[in-house]
């Protein structure tokens, strides 16, 4: 057999289009990174030019490898996914799924979810990443990922996972001593503990209705991990404008937490499970898929029902149709 009619070879290229580097290639598709770098380098052979800039730091693909790389992917892919098909139409469901979640949620909340799946099918396995880009799932690097906002990237499937609500916070300990923050203005009493982690950008403004404060602290502290930012909190260190209430519900109830700023809120964004199109051709994928995306608002649903007596919250403006598949 010719060299060029070797689809794991042309595979091994795309991979290296996606990731930029041999070893990263490898990795994504779990072989050897010589033999990746042997089936590249016969495809160059046969065709008698190259596909990589091999002296090149980092290396990248020739302007020969951006073309056939381009003309390549959708007829390996067509040959993956027909592949996929008869093997889902024809056999059991199972297999693994590659899951990236919010690191928080995956710590404290996604293990009691993930067990009831597995109940219900237990030949499928789930695989669980985090701090995975919209970008990630286009390049089918994870399988499904929940993401903060709508996806706008082209060839991704998506259903709502229901709202995150984001609430004003500090413990009544650290109240006591520094006094009530009423409204964005008087922040800058205040030491802030502000969320930079990868999941969403820094909360820079607050809302009540159509009126809009920037948020200015004396000081703050920063921290890419939510957990970090719920435990200083607890321990009396600051204030947090835009606690995710999946992350505080119970402190909330228990009176460890209480609500600042009445009124003033970091806006709730509507939440996503996503995967890309290669990937929901797997029944696998989109069995879990529509099931995860329920499971999910029917339990942000139920953090939002059992404080919404003790804090008031956001009105929920149903913007989604948390019934409907979408795709871009």
């Amino acid at each position: 057999m010719s060299k060029l009619d070797d689809l794991a070879a042309w595979r091994n290229l795309i991979a290296f289009s996606k990731t930029g580097t041999l070893s990263a290639a490898a990795e994504l598709l779990g072989v050897d990174v010589s033999n990746l770098s042997r089936s590249i380098a016969g495809l160059e052979k046969a065709l008698g030019c190259d596909l990589i800039r091999h002296n090149s730091r980092p290396m990248e693909l020739s302007d020969t490898g951006k073309l056939v790389v381009k003309r390549m992917t959708p007829i390996v892919r067509a040959h993956d996914a027909l592949m996929q098909k008869i093997i889902d139409d024809n056999s059991a469901l199972s297999g693994n799924i590659r899951l990236s979640s919010a690191p928080g949620f995956a710590a404290r909340r996604l293990t009691p979810l993930l067990q009831r799946f597995h109940e219900m099918y237990p030949q499928i396995t789930i695989e669980i990443l985090s701090g995975f880009r919209p970008s990630d799932v286009q390049k089918g690097l994870c399988d499904v990922a929940t993401l903060t906002g709508e996806p706008t990237l082209p060839g991704l499937c998506y259903m709502s996972r229901g709202r995150n609500v984001y609430l004003p916070v500090a413990s009544p300990v650290y109240i006591q001593k520094h006094g009530m923050p009423i409204d964005p203005e008087s922040l800058r009493l205040h030491t802030g503990l502000v969320y930079s982690g990868p999941v969403r950008e820094e909360t820079k403004f607050l809302y009540r209705g159509d009126k809009a404060e920037p948020v200015t602290y004396a000081s703050c502290i920063r921290s890419t991990d939510i957990l970090a930012i719920r435990s200083a909190l607890l321990e009396g260190m600051g204030v947090a404008v835009d606690m995710p209430l999946v992350q505080i519900y119970e402190d909330l109830l228990a009176g460890r937490l209480v609500a600042i700023l009445p009124g003033w809120f970091h806006p709730p964004v509507e939440c996503f499970i996503v995967s890309n199109h290669e990937a929901w051709h797997m029944k696998r994928v989109r069995i879990f898929l529509e099931w995860y995306a329920k499971e999910m608002q029917a339990l942000f649903a139920t953090y939002e029902n059992q404080v919404s007596d003790v804090v008031g919250l956001p009105k929920d403006r149903g913007q989604y149709d948390r019934n409907a598949l979408y795709r871009t």
